[in-house]
């Protein structure tokens, strides 16, 4: 045997529990996630929590393409699967605030869904202040049929950054879902933005160890884009506010992936907003800046957990 097959034999270092790891664990085998929009809109637009909206947020940004002619999500999947071979798949309730529906409208597709053949998991994203008893009773008679998340929009664990962005709730908000979450045993994944304005390191290491003393099961990790329309695109532009340096964010995820106990899920490691809609900034591909902070952990010896010292308080 050569030294080469040898080096090619020997296991890579554990650097993170990445998603795609975590979902080969269940399935045995990689699994395709489908996005869809489910048409609820916001609280945070149609005047019940506010009109602006967050300030980071333009709507649009987050619908995939083959939601954009319409049609109810069942209709959008049927779109994306067209012409692929059958596969189990998992279905991502990803724009607008997925449970910002009257129960039996929110009942009716959960239930219409998860009924697809071949749907293997959802994972329904969402904000903290729309998910009460009632939206996790809805998603409880599938739970253990399908594979279930709920995904949270945290994006701070500072009450002075999310109203900063206007966000329109607290981080009280997200520790009541998230409560209401552990105690039916229904996964979380909090959504958070590294680089938000008025934060440096403190904060977003704060951010890192709240989430871990909340036992969140996952983590989505976003950088601060500028989108086209969005509240933040006039601050940008008055230099008011500065996207972290590309040069710099692996350094900032890997700190904040020593902070997040080894066992949590790592959905994503920066955000992917589309061209033609992105403003700031502008980095290299996302599969470089994975392969960057991956080299910056391998540098450092660092991993997921590598600061974390505590077990995760019960509430």
């Amino acid at each position: 045997m050569t030294n080469r097959s040898r080096k090619k034999s020997q296991p890579s270092p554990f650097l993170y529990r990445s998603l795609a790891s975590y979902l080969r664990e269940i399935f045995g085998a990689p699994i395709r996630k489908v996005p869809v929009d489910p048409g609820f809109g916001c609280p945070n637009r149609d005047g019940t929590v506010g009109r602006a909206g967050c300030s980071f947020c333009v709507p649009e940004s987050f619908v995939p393409s083959h939601a954009r002619g319409g049609g109810i999500p069942v209709e959008q999947i049927m779109r994306a699967l067209k012409g692929q071979p059958p596969a189990p798949f998992i279905v991502y309730i990803q724009a607008g605030t997925g449970t910002y529906a009257p129960l039996p409208v929110f009942r009716k597709m959960v239930d219409e869904i998860c009924g697809l053949p071949g749907v293997a998991g959802l994972f329904v994203g969402t904000r903290p202040d729309c998910v009460d008893e009632g939206i996790l009773d809805v998603l409880m008679p599938w739970k253990g049929r399908k594979l279930l998340w709920l995904e949270l929009g945290l994006q701070s664990a500072s009450d002075r950054t999310l109203i900063r962005i206007g966000r329109g709730h607290g981080v009280e908000a997200f520790a009541a879902a998230r409560g209401l979450a552990r105690d039916r045993d229904i996964p979380v994944c909090a959504h958070v933005i590294l680089g938000l304005p008025g934060e440096g390191k403190k904060e977003m290491m704060a951010t890192a160890a709240f989430l871990a003393e909340h036992a969140v099961e996952g983590v989505k990790i976003h950088h601060l884009q500028v989108i086209r329309g969005a509240g933040m695109e006039d601050e940008y532009r008055r230099g008011e506010i500065a996207p972290i340096d590309f040069l710099k964010y692996p350094a900032i995820v890997a700190d904040f992936l020593e902070g997040i106990p080894p066992w949590t899920v790592i959905h994503r490691l920066l955000a992917d907003a589309p061209g033609d809609m992105l403003i700031a900034p502008r980095w290299p591909g996302k599969m470089k800046m994975v392969q960057a902070i991956r080299k910056e952990m391998v540098a450092r010896q660092s991993f997921q957990g590598k600061s974390w010292n505590g077990l995760p308080i019960n509430r």
